[in-house]
Protein backbone atom coordinates (compact mmCIF):
# COMPACT_ATOMS: atom_id res chain seq x y z
CA UNK A 1 0.00 0.00 0.00
CA UNK A 2 2.30 2.68 -1.52
CA UNK A 3 1.73 5.77 -0.99
CA UNK A 4 4.87 8.46 -1.32
CA UNK A 5 8.63 7.26 -2.43
CA UNK A 6 11.47 9.19 -1.22
CA UNK A 7 15.31 9.57 -1.54
CA UNK A 8 17.45 10.04 1.34
CA UNK A 9 21.29 10.21 1.98
CA UNK A 10 22.67 6.99 3.83
CA UNK A 11 24.38 8.71 6.99
CA UNK A 12 26.75 7.39 9.88
CA UNK A 13 25.89 7.12 13.34
CA UNK A 14 24.58 5.33 16.05
CA UNK A 15 21.49 3.63 17.30
CA UNK A 16 19.22 5.31 17.25
CA UNK A 17 17.24 6.49 13.65
CA UNK A 18 17.35 10.75 13.71
CA UNK A 19 16.48 13.43 11.46
CA UNK A 20 17.24 17.27 11.37
CA UNK A 21 14.90 19.67 9.96
CA UNK A 22 13.83 22.97 9.25
CA UNK A 23 11.50 25.17 10.29
CA UNK A 24 8.42 23.72 8.64
CA UNK A 25 5.15 25.38 10.29
CA UNK A 26 3.43 28.40 10.37
CA UNK A 27 1.48 30.33 13.28
CA UNK A 28 2.87 28.40 16.26
CA UNK A 29 2.65 25.47 14.53
CA UNK A 30 -0.78 25.21 13.26
CA UNK A 31 -0.16 25.37 9.81
CA UNK A 32 2.47 22.98 8.77
CA UNK A 33 4.83 22.57 5.35
CA UNK A 34 4.91 18.70 5.20
CA UNK A 35 7.18 18.44 2.07
CA UNK A 36 9.86 20.33 4.38
CA UNK A 37 9.33 17.90 7.03
CA UNK A 38 10.63 15.07 5.14
CA UNK A 39 13.31 17.41 2.78
CA UNK A 40 16.22 16.45 5.48
CA UNK A 41 15.16 13.05 7.21
CA UNK A 42 18.11 11.34 7.33
CA UNK A 43 18.64 7.58 8.24
CA UNK A 44 21.50 6.52 10.81
CA UNK A 45 22.23 2.83 10.29
CA UNK A 46 22.60 0.72 13.81
CA UNK A 47 26.07 0.72 14.78
CA UNK A 48 27.47 -2.89 13.54
CA UNK A 49 24.91 -3.93 11.94
CA UNK A 50 23.47 -3.65 8.25
CA UNK A 51 20.11 -2.98 7.27
CA UNK A 52 19.62 -5.76 6.14
CA UNK A 53 20.31 -8.13 9.03
CA UNK A 54 17.97 -6.08 10.87
CA UNK A 55 15.39 -6.94 8.61
CA UNK A 56 16.48 -10.81 9.33
CA UNK A 57 16.07 -10.55 12.52
CA UNK A 58 12.62 -9.04 12.15
CA UNK A 59 11.21 -12.23 9.83
CA UNK A 60 13.41 -14.55 12.38
CA UNK A 61 10.99 -13.04 15.34
CA UNK A 62 7.95 -13.03 13.13
CA UNK A 63 8.77 -16.92 11.94
CA UNK A 64 8.78 -18.11 16.19
CA UNK A 65 5.10 -15.99 16.78
CA UNK A 66 2.24 -18.62 16.52
CA UNK A 67 -0.84 -16.68 15.03
CA UNK A 68 -3.37 -14.97 17.73
CA UNK A 69 -1.25 -16.13 20.44
CA UNK A 70 -0.95 -12.87 22.59
CA UNK A 71 2.26 -11.83 23.69
CA UNK A 72 4.38 -13.92 25.82
CA UNK A 73 5.30 -10.77 28.50
CA UNK A 74 2.03 -9.00 29.43
CA UNK A 75 2.72 -5.41 28.65
CA UNK A 76 2.86 -1.94 31.30
CA UNK A 77 -0.40 -0.01 29.26
CA UNK A 78 -1.98 3.34 30.16
CA UNK A 79 -5.35 3.45 31.44
CA UNK A 80 -8.25 4.79 29.58
CA UNK A 81 -9.84 8.05 30.12
CA UNK A 82 -12.94 8.69 31.59
CA UNK A 83 -13.86 12.74 30.54
CA UNK A 84 -15.26 13.34 27.65
CA UNK A 85 -13.22 15.68 25.35
CA UNK A 86 -13.51 18.09 22.21
CA UNK A 87 -12.51 17.20 19.03
CA UNK A 88 -9.99 19.87 19.10
CA UNK A 89 -8.52 18.18 22.81
CA UNK A 90 -8.40 14.53 21.18
CA UNK A 91 -6.37 15.82 18.48
CA UNK A 92 -4.06 17.87 20.61
CA UNK A 93 -3.77 14.75 22.97
CA UNK A 94 -3.76 12.53 20.64
CA UNK A 95 -1.25 12.89 17.61
CA UNK A 96 2.21 12.68 19.12
CA UNK A 97 0.84 9.03 19.57
CA UNK A 98 0.22 8.27 15.09
CA UNK A 99 2.94 7.42 13.51
CA UNK A 100 4.07 6.52 10.33
CA UNK A 101 5.48 3.06 8.70
CA UNK A 102 7.89 3.26 6.20
CA UNK A 103 9.95 0.70 4.39
CA UNK A 104 13.55 1.73 3.42
CA UNK A 105 15.09 0.54 0.18
CA UNK A 106 17.97 0.31 -1.76
CA UNK A 107 17.85 2.91 -4.51
CA UNK A 108 20.22 1.33 -6.65
CA UNK A 109 23.98 2.76 -8.01
CA UNK A 110 25.20 5.10 -5.60
CA UNK A 111 24.79 6.09 -2.12
CA UNK A 112 21.30 7.12 -1.90
CA UNK A 113 18.27 5.09 -0.83
CA UNK A 114 14.88 5.50 -1.09
CA UNK A 115 11.84 4.54 1.25
CA UNK A 116 8.20 3.98 1.04
CA UNK A 117 5.27 5.59 3.54
CA UNK A 118 3.19 2.05 3.29
CA UNK A 119 0.74 3.01 6.35
CA UNK A 120 0.03 4.37 10.14
CA UNK A 121 0.64 2.83 13.36
CA UNK A 122 0.45 3.97 17.30
CA UNK A 123 2.43 3.70 19.99
CA UNK A 124 0.67 1.48 22.82
CA UNK A 125 3.24 1.44 25.67
CA UNK A 126 5.60 4.21 26.59
CA UNK A 127 8.58 2.19 26.16
CA UNK A 128 7.88 1.76 21.98
CA UNK A 129 5.46 -1.43 21.44
CA UNK A 130 2.93 -0.45 18.67
CA UNK A 131 0.25 -1.23 16.76
CA UNK A 132 -0.42 -1.34 12.59
CA UNK A 133 -2.67 -3.97 10.23
CA UNK A 134 -1.17 -7.29 9.94
CA UNK A 135 -1.45 -6.54 6.01
CA UNK A 136 1.34 -3.27 6.36
CA UNK A 137 3.56 -5.74 7.52
CA UNK A 138 2.48 -8.94 5.90
CA UNK A 139 5.97 -8.93 3.87
CA UNK A 140 7.41 -9.60 7.82
CA UNK A 141 5.20 -11.21 9.01
CA UNK A 142 4.63 -13.97 6.10
CA UNK A 143 7.12 -12.77 3.29
CA UNK A 144 6.83 -13.42 -0.16
CA UNK A 145 9.51 -13.44 -3.12
CA UNK A 146 9.21 -10.47 -5.27
CA UNK A 147 11.38 -10.03 -8.56
CA UNK A 148 13.13 -6.86 -8.06
CA UNK A 149 12.35 -6.00 -4.31
CA UNK A 150 15.27 -5.51 -1.80
CA UNK A 151 13.44 -4.36 1.38
CA UNK A 152 16.43 -3.42 3.83
CA UNK A 153 14.35 -1.99 7.10
CA UNK A 154 10.92 -1.32 8.39
CA UNK A 155 10.75 2.17 10.38
CA UNK A 156 8.32 4.90 11.80
CA UNK A 157 8.44 8.52 11.70
CA UNK A 158 7.14 10.20 14.65
CA UNK A 159 5.33 13.69 14.77
CA UNK A 160 8.44 15.29 15.81
CA UNK A 161 10.76 14.06 13.18
CA UNK A 162 12.24 10.77 15.12
CA UNK A 163 12.94 7.99 13.11
CA UNK A 164 12.78 4.40 14.71
CA UNK A 165 13.73 0.92 13.35
CA UNK A 166 11.31 -1.53 13.97
CA UNK A 167 13.09 -4.70 15.44
CA UNK A 168 10.66 -6.93 16.54
CA UNK A 169 6.78 -8.44 15.84
CA UNK A 170 5.73 -9.23 18.98
CA UNK A 171 2.14 -10.71 18.16
CA UNK A 172 -0.20 -10.83 15.12
CA UNK A 173 -3.54 -11.73 13.94
CA UNK A 174 -4.48 -12.15 10.09
CA UNK A 175 -8.18 -12.66 10.57
CA UNK A 176 -8.18 -9.24 12.47
CA UNK A 177 -5.44 -7.83 10.46
CA UNK A 178 -3.44 -6.80 13.40
CA UNK A 179 0.40 -6.91 13.81
CA UNK A 180 1.68 -5.79 17.49
CA UNK A 181 5.50 -4.77 16.84
CA UNK A 182 8.25 -3.04 18.52
CA UNK A 183 10.89 -0.41 18.05
CA UNK A 184 14.24 -0.03 18.64
CA UNK A 185 13.60 2.89 21.15
CA UNK A 186 17.36 3.22 22.43
CA UNK A 187 15.86 4.45 25.46
CA UNK A 188 13.27 6.71 23.99
CA UNK A 189 10.23 7.43 25.34
CA UNK A 190 6.79 7.84 23.85
CA UNK A 191 2.93 8.85 24.33
CA UNK A 192 0.91 5.71 24.15
CA UNK A 193 -2.75 5.22 23.24
CA UNK A 194 -5.33 4.46 26.67
CA UNK A 195 -7.04 1.04 25.16
CA UNK A 196 -11.10 2.25 25.61
CA UNK A 197 -14.13 -0.02 25.90
CA UNK A 198 -15.39 -1.30 22.26
CA UNK A 199 -18.40 1.32 20.66
CA UNK A 200 -21.54 1.08 20.23
CA UNK A 201 -23.77 1.51 16.99
CA UNK A 202 -23.76 5.14 16.61
CA UNK A 203 -21.15 6.32 19.26
CA UNK A 204 -19.18 9.20 17.46
CA UNK A 205 -15.83 8.65 16.63
CA UNK A 206 -12.85 10.23 15.32
CA UNK A 207 -10.18 8.69 13.21
CA UNK A 208 -6.39 10.22 12.94
CA UNK A 209 -4.07 8.68 10.06
CA UNK A 210 -2.37 9.35 6.77
CA UNK A 211 -4.87 8.81 3.64
CA UNK A 212 -3.17 9.34 0.17
CA UNK A 213 -0.16 11.53 1.85
CA UNK A 214 -2.34 13.59 3.56
CA UNK A 215 -1.08 13.09 6.67
CA UNK A 216 -2.31 13.41 10.45
CA UNK A 217 -5.56 14.00 8.78
CA UNK A 218 -8.46 13.78 11.31
CA UNK A 219 -11.84 13.36 10.47
CA UNK A 220 -15.06 11.96 12.59
CA UNK A 221 -18.02 9.92 12.26
CA UNK A 222 -20.05 7.08 13.74
CA UNK A 223 -20.27 3.57 14.34
CA UNK A 224 -22.38 2.60 11.51
CA UNK A 225 -22.58 -1.37 12.26
CA UNK A 226 -20.33 -4.10 14.92
CA UNK A 227 -20.26 -7.27 13.01
CA UNK A 228 -19.11 -10.87 12.44
CA UNK A 229 -17.52 -11.09 9.21
CA UNK A 230 -17.46 -13.72 6.71
CA UNK A 231 -13.89 -15.20 6.39
CA UNK A 232 -13.57 -15.61 2.87
CA UNK A 233 -14.67 -12.52 2.12
CA UNK A 234 -11.63 -11.12 4.06
CA UNK A 235 -9.35 -8.51 1.66
CA UNK A 236 -6.56 -9.35 4.09
CA UNK A 237 -6.59 -13.30 3.64
CA UNK A 238 -8.34 -15.75 6.33
CA UNK A 239 -7.00 -18.74 8.48
CA UNK A 240 -9.82 -21.10 9.25
CA UNK A 241 -8.08 -22.09 11.97
CA UNK A 242 -7.59 -18.66 13.64
CA UNK A 243 -10.10 -16.69 15.56
CA UNK A 244 -13.02 -15.40 14.50
CA UNK A 245 -12.88 -12.08 12.59
CA UNK A 246 -15.35 -9.18 13.94
CA UNK A 247 -15.37 -5.50 12.41
CA UNK A 248 -16.55 -2.19 13.04
CA UNK A 249 -17.66 -0.41 10.43
CA UNK A 250 -17.34 3.73 10.91
CA UNK A 251 -18.23 6.75 8.96
CA UNK A 252 -15.14 8.80 9.55
CA UNK A 253 -13.15 9.11 6.18
CA UNK A 254 -9.70 7.22 5.54
CA UNK A 255 -8.23 5.70 3.03
CA UNK A 256 -4.98 4.49 1.40
CA UNK A 257 -2.17 5.14 3.65
CA UNK A 258 -4.89 5.08 6.54
CA UNK A 259 -4.19 1.51 7.29
CA UNK A 260 -3.26 0.85 10.61
CA UNK A 261 -4.39 3.94 11.91
CA UNK A 262 -6.21 4.74 15.51
CA UNK A 263 -10.05 5.05 15.59
CA UNK A 264 -10.67 7.28 18.95
CA UNK A 265 -13.98 7.38 21.07
CA UNK A 266 -15.06 10.83 22.91
CA UNK A 267 -12.78 10.54 25.46
CA UNK A 268 -9.46 9.82 22.91
CA UNK A 269 -9.69 6.24 23.67
CA UNK A 270 -8.73 3.99 21.14
CA UNK A 271 -11.76 2.19 19.85
CA UNK A 272 -10.77 0.65 16.86
CA UNK A 273 -7.58 0.21 14.01
CA UNK A 274 -8.60 1.23 10.47
CA UNK A 275 -8.65 -2.04 8.25
CA UNK A 276 -9.94 -1.47 4.91
CA UNK A 277 -12.50 -0.15 2.46
CA UNK A 278 -14.70 -1.69 -0.20
CA UNK A 279 -16.62 0.79 -2.76
CA UNK A 280 -20.30 -0.15 -3.28
CA UNK A 281 -21.96 0.93 -6.83
CA UNK A 282 -24.46 0.00 -9.69
CA UNK A 283 -23.38 -1.57 -12.40
CA UNK A 284 -26.19 -0.45 -15.09
CA UNK A 285 -25.19 -0.32 -18.80
CA UNK A 286 -27.35 1.50 -21.88
CA UNK A 287 -28.53 0.38 -25.16
CA UNK A 288 -24.97 0.58 -26.62
CA UNK A 289 -23.68 -0.92 -23.91
CA UNK A 290 -22.06 2.24 -22.40
CA UNK A 291 -21.46 1.44 -18.86
CA UNK A 292 -23.69 3.87 -16.35
CA UNK A 293 -22.74 2.77 -13.56
CA UNK A 294 -21.40 5.18 -10.60
CA UNK A 295 -19.97 4.89 -7.24
CA UNK A 296 -22.65 5.16 -4.10
CA UNK A 297 -21.05 5.16 -1.08
CA UNK A 298 -17.87 3.40 0.93
CA UNK A 299 -17.88 1.17 3.59
CA UNK A 300 -15.23 1.71 6.15
CA UNK A 301 -13.78 -1.22 7.90
CA UNK A 302 -12.23 -0.84 11.32
CA UNK A 303 -10.58 -3.97 13.77
CA UNK A 304 -12.29 -3.02 17.05
CA UNK A 305 -10.36 -2.52 20.02
CA UNK A 306 -12.24 -5.66 21.09
CA UNK A 307 -9.94 -7.26 18.72
CA UNK A 308 -6.86 -5.76 20.17
CA UNK A 309 -7.91 -6.58 23.77
CA UNK A 310 -8.30 -10.38 22.35
CA UNK A 311 -4.91 -10.33 20.70
CA UNK A 312 -3.65 -9.45 24.05
CA UNK A 313 -4.76 -11.60 26.30
CA UNK A 314 -6.73 -8.66 28.06
CA UNK A 315 -10.01 -9.29 29.66
CA UNK A 316 -13.37 -7.48 27.97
Amino acid sequence: MRLYRFLLVLICGNALLQSALAQDSLNGGMYVDYQQFFSSLSFTPVAGRSPAAIQQDLKSSAARLVEDVPPATPLSLPGAGRKTLTAEAIYTRRKNSVLMVGRLKKAGTGAGISFDITGTAFAITAGGVCVTNYHVLEQIIAPREEAGRQDSAWFVITRDKRVFLINKIVSWSRNNDLAIFALDAGGARFDPLPLGKPAEEGASVYCLSHPGGYFWYFSKGIVARNAVVSGPSLATGFNPAGIKPVRMEVTADYGVGSSGGPIFDRRGNLAGIVSTTTPLGSVMRDSLGNNLGHQQMVVRDAVPVFALRQLLGLAD
